[in-house]
């Protein structure tokens, strides 16, 4: 329904093909290959996870690249890693638009800023992470990758102390605090957790159903939050720019989408070359 709305804002046609739980994979790559020949349909978003018999991988391949609203599809991945013109994932561009803009804001030239600089980003995932990791290589900054595995052998904050800007989408609420981030840092904070507050000693839980993890205390009438994967509040001391959780990445991933359903539509019908 949010997507829905956000659509009609921007005045952009939207419709929802919804299978049942049931449906077979051949049945969703079929409805996806009607969308594909759909004169009227400019990008196509779907929407995971999917039903245990549903592979990923083989509804993704079915979708055009040309209306691959969100660069899921394996050509337009290799595109991006190639540095080849393609649609963006939104995520990631929304996160080089926050940042391209700040650096702006600061008067500097966004190119200069990012050639070199020390880039850490926390998570790898395929829909964040890596496919960010290689925009910001195609912008010659120095990237280091770090995810659970770095944390499990105690070297996180080697890596996110010496970073000028910090990207984190892990989905583990409050990972990164004051003691992970070096002063003057730009930290970009992709996670968005709803989570349980402990009114007696402050803990972030995942439900009210069980006792809070840290005292014991009952929940049951606690307080629950959207909070991201960064201690906004601690991180903010020594952070030269911090994005919010809400209202932060997540409020122009939108936009990041929006544009990519125009300049499908605008490539489906020749008023533009293909571009990044």
């Amino acid at each position: 329904a949010s997507v829905e709305k956000f659509c009609a804002e921007l005045g952009l046609g939207y419709r929802s093909e919804t299978l049942p739980a049931t449906a077979s994979e051949q049945e969703v790559v079929e409805a996806v290959r009607t969308l594909n020949s759909d004169s009227e349909v400019s990008g196509i978003l779907p929407l995971r996870p999917f039903p245990p018999q549903i592979s990923d991988s083989v509804v993704i391949a079915s979708i055009s690249p040309d209306k691959d609203a969100d660069c899921f599809h394996p050509v337009n991945m290799g595109r991006l890693t190639l540095g080849e013109p393609t649609f963006p994932p939104a995520t990631p561009a929304a996160c080089l638009e926050l940042l391209e803009r700040y650096l702006r804001s600061e008067g500097k030239e966004v190119a200069e800023a990012l050639e070199g600089a020390e880039v850490c980003v926390v998570g790898h995932s395929n829909t964040v992470g890596k496919p960010l990791a290689v925009m910001l290589l195609n912008r010659n900054a120095t990237v280091t990758v770090t995810h659970v595995y770095t944390s499990n052998r105690g070297n996180l904050a080697k890596h996110t102390t010496v970073a000028d800007y910090l990207v984190v989408a892990t989905g583990v609420p409050h990972l990164i605090g004051a003691d992970l981030v070096k002063e003057g840092v730009v930290v970009l904070d992709v996670g968005i957790n709803r989570v349980v507050v402990c009114s007696k000693c402050g803990t972030l839980n995942r439900s009210k159903k069980n006792p809070c993890r840290t005292c014991g205390a009952d929940l049951a009438e606690a307080e629950a939050k959207t909070v991201g994967d960064v201690d906004f509040e601690a991180v903010s001391a020594k952070a030269a720019a911090i994005t919010p959780v809400p209202g932060g990445v997540g409020a122009v991933t939108n936009m990041m989408l929006a544009r990519n359903v125009l300049r499908a539509a605008r490539l489906q019908l020749g008023w533009q070359q293909r571009r990044a």
